[in-house]
């Protein structure tokens, strides 16, 4: 029975001491906690170049002194930019009094021309503390600028405007000014603006970019094809250029005559005249809804028959009649007729010059007059010319 108890009593002892040797344990190591600590939460970054990136760091001051030291960072050969400030104003040295903290920033600069990896950077707090942090950059940087366009192929026709929206980046460390150009054919035109401003050169800023919309203008006789407009953006120091492409699916082109070429005709006051015209394609796209539409003095009437031709194939012709009805009041004289062929592309115009005579009846009212006149003088003669 006393040996049971003894042995109970040990391990009571035993225990005890364990428990004591682990608070021992743990009351040292919170006294061997650093009595100094620079602190940040994200101490591993990742960044594209070009961008900035600022850690706001905390120097904890666990002792019971006031801590002054200088604040610098450790680049490891890594020639980048940065600055260390707090409260807006760039800081070297720093003091932190017992128990306390103060916060600063420390703002580093990727450079744009920087390979894709890891870069280590220390900051360091005199002999105090050392905080290592890391930035990932994502992707490899260039010292160069770039010209990109959102969609670089366009198809149209011959007569079409074609727009392209584009954007030029400056990725260097300076402002640039750029002149821009395109290397057009003869007869093409190139125009570029900026917010609906017309311009040939543009400036940017460090790591900026611009939109610049370009627009190409075909002469209207090229022929159904692809063509490549290369447009560069340049200065001394860097350039850069993109290639924009038009397809030319056809052209557009509508001449109107008469049948026999000749832009004149007779009719007599209340007549009619029928003229025959004749609608060309003298393009490589085809026609498709070709009216026909007049202008004429007032009170005539013209006709057409058909009034709508549904389509002309490319090098092909359509005879028209044009019926034109004078007024029967008109005076004898010259009088235009417009007449017009139209698509929804192109038109075209010509003048019809109407010469109006008098009707026979208007011939033989004044012969009848005449007639009058002269019995009447006749009359007066007899009778009063012998007194």
């Amino acid at each position: 029975m006393l040996a049971a108890c003894r042995n109970i009593w040990i391990k009571l002892g035993l225990a005890a001491l364990i428990a004591a040797g682990a608070a021992a344990a743990s009351a040292g190591q919170a006294d061997a906690a650093e009595p100094f600590e620079l602190y940040t939460t994200y101490v591993n970054l990742a960044a594209p170049p070009g961008e900035s990136i600022t850690y706001s760091v905390e120097a904890i001051n666990r002792s019971d002194a006031t801590k002054v030291f200088p604040i610098t960072l450790e680049t490891n050969g890594n020639n980048w930019e940065y600055k260390i400030t707090s409260g807006g104003r760039t800081v070297r040295e720093i003091a932190v009094k017992p128990d306390e903290s103060e916060s600063f920033n420390v703002q580093i600069e990727v450079p744009l021309e920087v390979n894709k990896g890891e870069y280590r950077f220390t900051v360091v707090a005199g002999n105090l503390a050392r905080l290592p942090l890391v930035i990932n950059v994502t992707e490899q940087g260039t010292f160069a600028s770039e010209w990109t366009v959102e969609q670089p192929n366009m198809e149209g026709y011959a007569d079409d405007t074609f727009t392209f929206s584009t954007e030029l980046r400056n990725r260097t460390a300076e402002e640039q000014t750029y002149a821009l150009a395109a290397a057009v054919q003869p007869g093409w035109d190139a125009r570029f603006s900026v917010s609906g401003d017309s311009v040939r050169s543009v400036t940017v800023e460090p790591n900026a970019t611009k939109t610049i919309s370009v627009q190409i203008i075909p002469p209207e006789s090229i022929e159904a094809g692809t063509y490549q407009i290369p447009v560069a953006a340049t200065n001394n120091s860097t350039q850069a250029e993109t290639t924009l492409e038009v397809v030319i699916t056809g052209t557009y082109g509508i001449d109107l005559t008469t049948a026999d070429e000749r832009l004149n005709t007779k009719i007599k006051a209340g007549g009619t005249r029928t003229v025959d015209l004749v609608v060309k394609n003298t393009g490589t796209a085809k026609l498709e809804d070709v009216s026909l539409t007049s202008n004429s003095p007032v009170d005539w009437e013209v006709t057409f028959e058909p009034s709508k031709i549904t389509s002309i194939e490319p090098g092909q012709t359509a005879t028209v009649q044009a019926t034109i009805k004078s007024t029967d009041k008109a005076l004898a004289g010259d009088y235009e007729v417009d007449i017009t062929a139209r698509s929804a592309q192109k038109s075209d115009t010509i003048a019809l010059r109407v010469a109006v005579q008098s009707s026979v009846l208007w011939g033989w009212i004044g012969i009848l007059i005449v007639i009058a006149v002269a019995g009447g003088v006749y009359y007066l003669y007899r009778k009063y010319g012998r007194r």
